[in-house]
Formats: C-alpha cells, structure tokens, sequence
C-alpha cells in the first residue's frame, strides 16, 4: 500500500474515532464545555433537558450550580450546590479544588445578593411600622382623658 493510501486511511480512521467520540458525549458533558466555554444561555438549556431527563443527577445539579453563580444568582447557585451534595456527599465527578472554589464564592456572595438585602428591607419597613402604630396607639390613649380644647 502506498503512503497516501495509507495516510488516507488513517485520517478516515481519526475522524471517524473523532465522530464516534463526540457522538457517545453525554448532554451533561456538552453542558460542562457550554459553561466552560461562557456559552451561559445554550449550557442552560442543556442543563435544563439534562435535570428533566435525570432529576437525581448529583453532576447535573453541580452543573446547574455553578451557571447559577456564573448568572450571579447566589442563592440558587448555594441551593442546587446543597442539592448535589445530598446526592453525592464527595461530588466525585468534579475536581476537589473546583468544588472548594465554587462552595467558597458562593458562601462569600451569601450575604450580598440583592434579594437577601430586600428581605432585610422588609423587616427594617415592618418595624418601622410598628413603632409609628405604637406610638400612634399611645397618643390615643393619652389624649382619651384630656378635655377638648376649646
């Protein structure tokens, strides 16, 4: 066999190696290389079809944590994270130093979310409303025994 015939036949062998390859990545894999890549909206949907089809998927629910905290959603992003460990304790399909960084950006955005800091709002305007019916109450039952001014 000549030469090129035969570096013909190697580079079918190597695309087809590489067809078949791709062809066997799992959606959840392609989710990984989408938000690896910055590709946020396509990596959602597929992470998205991946939860649909397996709901129970530790590597699926780690996936959508970390899009969640790239959208900067930090307590979706700390909720699904909670959701893969109680799945997988050891989240053994991702590198340990990823894990780490990921649980520490989130845990270090927990206090700064904006719909955290609204819900301290709610509570600063329910006091405050409190204090101003009290006293509103208390100058009722102050003014109850004073003669009408005249």
């Amino acid at each position: 066999m000549s030469s090129v015939a035969s570096s013909f036949l190697v580079s079918i062998a190597s695309v087809f190696a590489l067809a078949l390859c791709h062809a066997q990545a799992t959606p959840l894999d392609n989710a990984a290389d989408l938000l690896r890549n910055g590709h946020l909206v396509q990596a959602d949907r597929a992470i998205a079809q991946a939860l649909a089809a397996q709901p129970d998927s530790a590597r699926a629910h780690y996936l959508d944590a970390r899009l969640l905290a790239a959208e900067g959603k930090w307590p979706l992003a700390e909720d699904e994270l909670e959701r893969a460990r109680r799945l997988d304790p050891a989240l053994r399909f991702a590198p340990a130093p990823q894990v780490q960084a990921l649980a520490s950006t989130v845990m270090r955005h927990r206090w700064k979310n904006p719909s955290g800091l609204a819900g301290y709002g709610q509570a600063a305007l329910a006091v405050l409303f409190i204090l101003v019916s009290g006293s509103l109450i208390i100058g009722v039952f102050r003014n109850r025994n004073r003669p009408p001014h005249a």
